[in-house]
């Protein structure tokens, strides 16, 4: 079910079907903690040949990337069945009885009329009790610090999300986080089949064990911080090492003549992987889509794999892993 199709002419990156919906873009732009600067991002990705946007709500850029669309649909320079948007449940707005609202306020935001994926962000679901504070708190903390982790089943969450498939708000359903463990707990619970996993995968932390899990049940799985994330968030582990920055990556990026980021971003697209990579510079967000105009070698693999250190950016705290079901 993964292998690419060829685009349409005035897409730059290839589609991996899915299990549900439309195919998905190969290549699409994060938009999270692009802050003010989002609507232009998404101005300049598809200008640049992007048709795939990633998005959440706890993002904050839902809004900016509705006004995006709607300048450039108006004026004709792409259509909204072209695009892909994916968004997530967040937080508390997971809680069964609040998916229905939570993904109106998202349509509303991104002024659609359908979502092309809605993701689960987490297999933990926080409690929504500052859900309606303005702005909301999808992850909210206690006295402690510690995030606030009911017992709400993410399958009574999906439940609740394939009935918005039935009505046509939804038009395919995945997952963001999972493990195997979970991935295989929701698939035999479904009705409607995730279609997608979206998860930390990077040179430091390939995750081939669970991308040929997700792979074989045809399942596309989509990666954030593709690029090792060279500017953390304060939500990661904080070091001063730059995966763009390793010996191997330099190495082969100067013998190819291609950047570092199009290295590391080719040796996830070539395991059949989604690529999302978050940018508002120009060159850098038409660079980071020019990847299927070169391959690399088997050699230049076997080096890149050597990279493999296990190194999650993402710590358990955050990954919300404590919720064991």
């Amino acid at each position: 079910m993964n292998t690419p199709n060829t685009s349409s002419p005035r897409d730059v990156s290839p589609r991996l079907e899915m299990l549900s919906g439309k195919p998905i873009p190969q290549v699409g732009l994060g938009t999270s903690r692009t802050g003010s600067r989002c609507t232009e991002a998404v101005k300049l990705a598809i200008e640049a040949g992007y048709r795939h946007l990633d998005t959440a709500q706890t993002y904050f850029t839902e809004t900016d990337i509705g006004d995006a669309l709607t300048e450039l649909i108006d004026s004709g320079k792409v259509t909204r069945e072209e695009m892909f948007i994916t968004t997530k449940l967040s937080g508390g707005s997971g809680q069964p009885h609040r998916v229905r609202e939570q993904t109106a306020i998202s349509l509303q935001k991104l002024k659609t009329g359908y979502i092309d994926l809605l993701l689960i962000h987490f297999p933990a679901i926080c409690s929504d009790e500052m859900l309606d504070k303005d702005p909301p708190v999808f992850f909210p903390r206690d006295e402690n610090n510690k995030l606030i982790i009911t017992e709400t089943d993410y399958v009574d969450t999906y439940r609740e999300m394939e009935k918005l498939v039935d009505e046509g708000l939804v038009k395919a359903l995945g997952v963001s986080s999972f493990s195997i463990k979970q991935v295989e707990r929701l698939w035999n619970a479904a009705r409607i089949k995730p279609t997608n996993n979206q998860i930390e995968c990077h040179a430091w932390f390939p995750q081939y064990e669970l991308v040929e899990f997700c792979q074989k049940k045809g399942m596309t799985v989509s990666a954030y911080f593709p690029l090792g994330a060279p500017v953390r968030p304060f939500y990661v582990i904080q070091d001063d090492e730059i995966l763009l920055q390793e010996p191997i990556i330099v190495e082969i990026s100067e013998r190819l003549k291609r950047t570092p980021a199009q290295i590391l971003l080719r040796f996830l697209v070539q395991r059949n992987i989604v690529v999302i990579p978050k940018s508002v510079n120009k060159d850098h967000i038409a660079s980071n889509i020019q990847l299927f105009d070169f391959s690399l070698s088997e050699s230049d693999l076997e080096k890149i794999k050597l990279l493999n250190k296990g190194k999650r950016l993402m710590p358990p705290d955050n990954l919300l892993f404590g919720v064991d079901k």
